[in-house]
């Protein structure tokens, strides 16, 4: 026979946390938009079958999460969520040599899977607005080439360089992997402008022409178009320079 003492214990859940619940789940589903008006605390509590107070408390508990904010005098609205103000701070933890190598290990990780889920769900419209974040990498980096010490330049074609890979993430069609990425973007654009800077001056040192470099841009972009997923592995992996690529990397030729 069992031991009824060895059962799992049930919790009781607030009247109050259900409610918060219920109205998270909402805010989720997108029932209201950012910055929308919610139904007032006698409609809440009318709609729940419950009294007021358990409904204000519920709101106040939401308020308190940073989800919606009461104007006296006009209601409860949504607000735009952001933990930005938090990740800031581990930002500057991961913001280290040492730490270098975990940045590189998240985006190959993230990256990878949205190239798959990219190649499943882009639309047409989806791959012509990709292709013109290309374009404006493109352009970008032909002006940092033109001075690669130029910190203006360098900080131009690194925000054009992130919005091209953004722009794969989104293409993920995931909520939680485009929140992720746009919350760490800090180090992922330190990341791309170690990259693009160390490998610009290691072109430079060794004579070769800066403009004429193995694109790995392109191939991510014609991998998502073509639907070829092993060749977006390896063209992902070379960008991150986790795969060496010759004449940016190392030079045998």
């Amino acid at each position: 026979m069992s031991n009824i003492n060895n059962k799992t214990k049930i919790k009781r859940i607030s009247l109050v946390d259900q409610i918060a619940d219920a109205i998270k789940q909402d805010l989720l589903d997108k029932v209201w938009d950012t910055g929308e008006k919610l139904p007032s605390e006698k409609e809440l509590s009318q709609s729940f079958g419950v009294n007021r107070l358990s409904v204000r408390m519920a709101l106040q508990k939401l308020s308190t999460l940073g989800l919606v904010e009461t104007r006296v005098g006009e209601g409860t609205y949504v607000k735009d969520f952001s933990l930005k103000p938090f990740l800031s701070e581990i930002a500057v933890v991961y913001n280290k040599k040492e730490r270098r190598k975990d940045v590189q290990q998240l985006r190959n990780l993230l990256e990878g899977e949205c190239q798959y889920l990219a190649i499943i769900k882009a639309t047409e419209e989806d791959k012509k607005e990709l292709r013109r974040l290309l374009d404006d990498y493109y352009e970008k980096s032909k002006i940092f080439f033109q001075d690669i010490d130029n910190n203006e330049y360098l900080e131009n074609v690194v925000k054009s360089d992130f919005a091209f890979h953004y722009g794969i993430v989104k293409l993920s069609y995931n909520r939680l992997y485009i929140d992720i990425y746009f919350m760490v973007q800090e180090l992922i654009r330190k990341h791309i402008m170690e990259l693009i800077s160390k490998r610009a001056h290691n072109r430079k040192a060794a004579g070769l022409d800066l403009a004429k470099f193995s694109d790995t841009h392109e191939k991510m972009y014609q991998s998502i178009v073509n639907g070829d997923i092993e060749a977006a592995n390896k063209a992902r992996k070379q960008v991150l320079g986790i795969i060496p690529v010759h004449g940016i990397d190392y030079f045998d030729e």
